[in-house]
């Protein structure tokens, strides 16, 4: 088990090796108590933010799984 303050600082990366930011900050549900995602930086005024369901593992760095690309249909 981890801290919250000790993913502050970790590097974040894509199942498929890409570089996503570094963890800044939790996003926290107050009614459950429980973290429902983490910031990893900022575009404007708004937080870029991963949601908890997203990460596979937390270790030396945060491993996230990739959105899936959508089937685009022959033409």
């Amino acid at each position: 088990m981890k801290r919250l303050s000790e993913l502050n600082g970790l590097k974040v990366y894509s199942d498929r090796a890409r570089y996503v930011g570094t963890v800044e900050d939790a996003v926290i549900d107050d009614k459950e108590g429980a973290v429902v995602g983490l910031v990893f930086g900022r575009k404007g005024d708004k937080a870029l933010s991963i949601p908890y369901t997203s990460i596979m593992a937390i270790g030396d760095i945060i491993l996230i799984q990739s959105k899936k690309e959508e089937a685009v249909a022959p033409t």
